[in-house]
């Protein structure tokens, strides 16, 4: 895995040398569609467009309840803290359908290899592709996925973009203004803007 990486950083670096450069670009059907045709969906890397971090507990938590003036409930719990960075290379392990739109399962972490361990993402209206649904993890329970830090007004919640009449919900963050922020699902591309000229130096009359 560390050799594909590497070769990987190296075929990168070269290109960039070279004169192109890597932009991030939403993932959309018609990128999706010539994969898809093209070697199949393994050799595509994808990216968040934005930190994810899911907080979970364990699931079952002995509590110890004390009654005084008020009510004190403690209890002694290992966490897991799962932090996906914009940079961290995801890999599709499934694509099918859910309440009629294109869901794709992807994995950010070699250790999760079957899609109902990893996170869903759904398409909407636009194309799209945005996080709908962070897995659970086994004996932990999924307490709170934030968008880019641990704060309470970056907490995911599932909702609509636009109407009720989407076939899915999407995890999003709604802002005071009413301005929804999502995760959304991106890809690399190496742009080539060089421009090529042919030179041809001129021989003389005589």
């Amino acid at each position: 895995m560390r050799v594909f990486r590497s070769l990987g950083t190296l075929l990168v670096a070269s290109t960039l040398a070279l004169g192109g450069c890597a932009k991030r670009l939403p993932l959309g059907a018609s990128e999706l569609e010539r994969v898809k045709t093209a070697s199949g969906v393994a050799p595509l890397r994808v990216y968040v467009s934005k930190k994810v971090l899911s907080i979970y507990a364990e699931a079952n938590i002995s509590e110890d309840y004390k009654v005084q003036k008020t009510i004190r409930s403690s209890s002694d719990q290992d966490g897991l803290k799962e932090v996906t960075l914009r940079d961290t290379s995801g890999l599709i392990l499934k694509i099918d359908e859910v309440n009629g739109a294109t869901a794709l399962w992807v994995t950010f972490d070699p250790h999760y290899d079957k899609p109902e361990d990893a996170m869903l993402f759904v398409q909407g209206d636009d194309g799209l592709f945005r996080l709908s649904v962070v897995p659970e993890r086994k004996s932990y329970k999924l307490r709170n996925s934030y968008r880019g830090c641990k704060c309470k007004g970056r907490i995911l919640r599932p909702g609509k973009m636009r109407s009720l009449a989407e076939q899915n919900d999407v995890l999003l963050v709604k802002k005071p203004n009413g301005k929804l922020l999502t995760i959304e699902l991106q890809v690399k591309k190496i742009v080539d803007d060089r421009t090529r000229t042919r030179t041809r130096r001129a021989q003389g009359i005589d």
